[in-house]
């Protein structure tokens, strides 16, 4: 379990990574750049993906937490990601 829950960071990573390339080609204006940013959209499919199924699988949070949860990663993406792993994610998956 210990790997998935490395992964889901990983994409993240991966997706703001894609993100920051992406806007700064769209900003010197590369043809390659829509491109770039429908990758860093699919990836960040990806990690929320396995965030939902880490909130969903979470025994340490209740229904209408889960909810919350699963709205705010949804419709905040890149910023909901950064609260989600810098202060949320530990009660998730119960680390003290």
């Amino acid at each position: 379990m210990q790997k998935i829950h490395h992964q889901t960071k990983q994409a993240f990573l991966f997706s703001l990574v894609f993100y920051i390339l992406s806007i700064g080609l769209i900003i010197i204006r590369l043809p390659i750049a829509p491109m770039m940013f429908s990758i860093s959209l699919l990836i960040s499919m990806i990690w929320v993906v396995l965030v939902i199924r880490e909130i969903l699988r979470s025994p340490f949070i209740n229904n209408t937490e889960r909810m919350g949860l699963t709205v705010f990663i949804i419709f905040l993406n890149i910023i909901g990601g950064f609260v989600y792993f810098s202060m949320i994610r530990r009660k998730v998956l119960g680390i003290s």
